[in-house]
């Protein structure tokens, strides 16, 4: 039999862990908490001692996994991870499937973490980071308390197919459903696409990046086509007023794509994107250079 692994993860106090464990007989409660130096972790309430691997919370849980899941063979694992932990960073090369990612919310203060510009006391990440990879990744979205509609219309965009239940409902169900991104305004939530087929101007780049961090923008994610890189493809990737960019591999194709969740307006994020592209002059002049490098 297979290890059947179910991952629940949020920036909040809850007991969805142990609500899933207490419903699956059999099943294996895994819990970390990360310290300054180390991460604890109870297997069914017994605590061990694991050193922090190279300062890394995600790396050392990963690789402490790694390790008990094997042997755990044939059970279900349930994994409360640490509060400040993405799902993604700890499944990531896990060596075993993961059945549902459950992520808990405070529906109430949610879409203000979102957009924070807040940082994390424990590493470089922000909160606003932190809770949209949470939610970003779920199967399973449990609301503690009553979201406002934006919040739901957020979600909606964020975490396109994800069910959504409460503490007392919660159920382990993998998403089936397509995650299919509305497109359609909704309670003042939109998504901005801005696509082109030319480069970027690097300096008005960075000025058009701004347009993200505003304290409108939940979620961002992007491929840039910048003009001094032109082998390379940037990685977009931004949340609430956190953000990353970094080298995303080979370019393939000459073309740029960014989808932004906002609640501000979508139009001035395109427009900020749209001015920061090479003009026909410029896109001459780089081309005539390029030539003269053959």
């Amino acid at each position: 039999m297979e290890t059947v692994v179910v991952m629940v993860a949020g920036l909040v106090d809850h007991d969805v862990a142990v609500r899933v464990w207490r419903d699956r007989p059999g099943s294996v409660l895994v819990r970390h908490v990360a310290a300054d130096t180390l991460v604890r972790r109870w297997v069914d309430g017994i605590a061990t001692d694991v050193e922090l691997l190279h300062g890394c919370v995600s790396c050392t849980v990963r690789e402490d996994l790694r390790s008990l899941l094997a042997s755990f063979e044939g059970h279900t694992v349930v994994l409360h991870l640490d509060p400040l932990l993405e799902p993604d960073a700890v499944r990531r090369n896990l060596g075993v499937d993961v059945e549902c990612v459950i992520t808990v919310l405070d529906a109430a203060g949610w879409l203000d973490d979102a957009l924070s510009d807040a940082s994390m006391t424990s590493d470089r990440r922000t909160v606003a980071q932190v809770v949209v990879a949470q939610a970003e990744a779920a199967d399973v979205l449990v609301l503690q308390g009553e979201p406002d509609e934006r919040t739901l219309a957020v979600l909606d965009r964020l975490a396109p197919g994800a069910h959504r239940c409460t503490p007392e409902t919660v159920v382990v169900r993998k998403s089936t459903r397509p995650r299919l991104v509305p497109l359609t305004p909704e309670c003042g939530v939109s998504t901005a696409v801005f696509t082109a087929d030319r480069p970027f101007h690097p300096a008005r780049l960075d000025q058009a990046l701004d347009s993200l961090l505003d304290g409108t923008v939940v979620r961002s994610r992007g491929r840039l086509w910048v003009a001094d890189e032109p082998d390379v493809a940037l990685h977009l990737e931004s949340a609430g007023c956190g953000m990353h960019v970094g080298e995303g591999g080979p370019r393939g194709g000459k073309t740029t794509q960014i989808v932004a969740i906002t609640l501000g307006e979508p139009d001035a994020i395109t427009a900020a994107f749209a001015q920061a592209l090479l003009t026909d002059d410029e896109l001459s002049f780089v081309d005539s250079i390029r030539k003269l490098d053959v």
